[in-house]
């Protein structure tokens, strides 16, 4: 009688592969070899998401020119609105004192005529008050004047 062998089954023997703690192992490491490549493939990717989120991040010239010209603007409404609170401020003052040299001149003019030489230097006090509001009209359009020299000096920097 022959010796029994024993015959391959079909399944795992019948297509090559082999049963035991040798394949167990290959298997193990072919799938540790695909999750390295895999981790490989995910960090390249990591890195071009990355770059691509650097480049959108980027501003071009254009953009840089635009936030410049919109500084520049918010700088000239921030100083206009400053030019109208002072000249608001100047005026209410030059105001508030026209009607106390007129409150003054007129309680000086009841007084009587001994009271000449204060109404001589109220007038006087009038009238430099009108020469200091004519000064001060002067140097607002000399500071104008100044402004506009200065933008049309800036203008090739920033493109108006």
């Amino acid at each position: 009688m022959e010796p029994l062998r024993e015959r391959p089954v079909a399944g795992a023997e019948a297509c090559g592969e082999e049963r035991g703690p040798q394949a167990s192992e290959e298997r193990i490491m072919d799938r540790i070899s695909l999750l390295l490549r895999l981790r490989a493939q995910t960090k390249q990717q990591l890195l071009e998401y990355k770059s691509v989120i650097d480049a959108n991040e980027e501003k071009t010239p254009e953009q840089i020119m635009q936030e410049k010209q919109i500084e520049v603007k918010i700088e000239d409404l921030e100083n206009e609105i400053e030019d109208v609170k002072s000249n608001f401020e100047v005026k209410s003052l030059a105001l508030s004192r026209m009607k106390l040299s007129a409150a003054l001149q007129n309680n000086l003019e009841n007084m009587g005529p001994e009271s000449s030489l204060l109404t001589d230097d109220m007038k006087h006090v009038m009238q430099l008050q009108k020469l200091i509001m004519k000064s001060q009209e002067e140097s607002k359009e000399l500071e104008k004047k100044l402004l506009d020299v200065r933008k049309k000096r800036l203008r090739p920097y920033f493109g108006e």
